[in-house]
């Protein structure tokens, strides 16, 4: 009887050992077959392994993985789905599963998958920054640079990194972080034009023209053709103020490539600084029949429209700006004022609150709204937005008077 009994156990011993032999050797077989760009013979060698481990995370994640990689992306995502069923502290699973959603423009999905593998695997670069590029691309700026930053820790050579973190910086307002992110970037990717592009322009930017142009030159000598240095050189004299010099450059490139937008709206600022209104309106529309997304241009427009004495027409173009850009405070504000001109007081009301909800820090949007208050017979109401109004004016006035008694930084060393 005993030794029946251990026979029996011997021989499930035996069979276990035989089972976890021919899994490792199906396993070494697939990473074989994944090392010789086998991708098909590993797909087969990994379903096989499901299916013998089917509690084994690690597998579906792995036939995801390369179904992605064969462009089966919607396929993949199940694969994923199952691998953190398996395992709900699969990090790696969760990443892969973001990235497919992502890849399948399920943007909700994505951003908690990311962000539940950034979670469990908060030291992974890689991870923050898939997940700081994500915020980045649906305007969450803050919480992009929170990852991106944190990801340029953990990736410090990795050029794309400081790259995207340098464009949520410039998208946030933070000229200057932008403009240092860009040039880590620039120091990690010398060759990469498009990088020192941007680079330029995060210089210009920051009220260093002579250094912009330097880098849209380095950009010329490595490609002589390159349309957009040419463009970013007239922005460049623009803020110089040497306005001859853009209208000059501009108008070549313009003549030369029709289609640029951003060539005409630039040149339609330049006009605009030379107060020849005509020509910058007619640069600007053609800048907005081309990219009608360019939020900039019908802002700019429209400040034309408006010295021009076309409200209606200001009007049209400050509700696209602030459609496209719901947190643009100016154009909300100009908007405010034009529908005041139109006699259309409710909808001004409502356009200057919301531009003094982004930014309380202009006196001109409560000037403003006291005038329609008083007008309405709010006295109160509009004795309010004038205090407030003359309370910004003196701060501003006193910290720039407090500015010139401090006079420069000196350095006693």
């Amino acid at each position: 009887m005993l030794r029946g009994f251990l026979l029996i156990l011997f021989g499930c011993g035996f069979v276990l050992s035989q089972s976890a032999q021919r899994l490792q050797r199906l396993e070494s077989e697939a990473r074989q077959a994944l090392s010789a760009r086998d991708a098909a013979g590993a797909l087969a060698k990994f379903q096989e392994l499901a299916k013998l481990s089917p509690k084994t995370a690690a597998f579906p994640d792995e036939i995801g993985f390369i179904l992605a990689a064969m462009n089966r992306t919607p396929e993949a995502i199940s694969y994923f789905r199952h691998a953190v069923e398996l395992d709900p502290n699969f990090a790696q699973a969760y990443y892969h599963l973001g990235v497919a959603l992502w890849l399948t423009q399920q943007t909700d999905p994505a951003m908690r998958a990311l962000q539940k593998a950034t979670e469990l695997a908060p030291d992974e670069g890689d991870y923050r920054f898939r997940l700081g590029s994500a915020y980045e691309q649906t305007g969450y700026y803050d919480d992009a640079i929170r990852e991106l930053q944190a990801a340029s820790k953990q990736l410090q050579n990795n050029a794309a990194v400081w790259q995207t973190l340098a464009s949520a910086y410039q998208a946030a307002g933070k000229l200057a972080e932008s403009r240092d992110a860009y040039k880590r970037a620039v120091d990690l990717d010398p060759k990469n034009i498009d990088l020192r592009n941007s680079y330029g322009t995060a210089l210009v930017n920051t009220r260093e023209p002579d250094a912009g142009l330097a880098q849209y030159k380095a950009v010329l000598e490595q490609d002589p053709s390159n349309l957009l240095a040419k463009a970013n050189i007239g922005f460049a004299y623009i803020q110089k103020g040497e306005i001859e010099s853009a209208i000059k450059q501009l108008t070549a490139v313009t003549g030369e490539h029709p289609e640029l937008a951003v060539a005409h709206y630039d040149l339609g600022v330049a006009y605009k600084q030379k107060d020849d209104l005509r020509d910058a309106q007619t640069e600007l529309e053609k800048s907005i029949q081309l990219a009608p997304g360019l939020t900039e241009a019908h802002y700019t427009l429209g400040i034309i429209y408006w010295q021009s004495g076309d409200f209606e027409k200001t009007i049209g173009q400050m509700r696209t700006a602030v459609q496209q850009r719901p947190e643009y405070a100016q154009a909300w504000y100009i908007l405010g004022t034009a529908l005041k001109q139109k006699g259309e007081m409710v909808a001004a009301v409502d356009a200057l609150r919301k531009s003094i909800s982004l930014d309380g820090s202009d006196p001109g949007p409560y000037n403003t709204l006291a005038l329609i208050l008083r007008q309405k017979g709010d006295r109160e109401g509009a004795k309010a937005a004038f205090a407030k109004a003359a309370e910004i004016k003196r701060t501003a006035e006193q910290k720039q008077a407090d500015m010139l008694r401090q006079g420069p930084a000196h350095d006693l060393r």
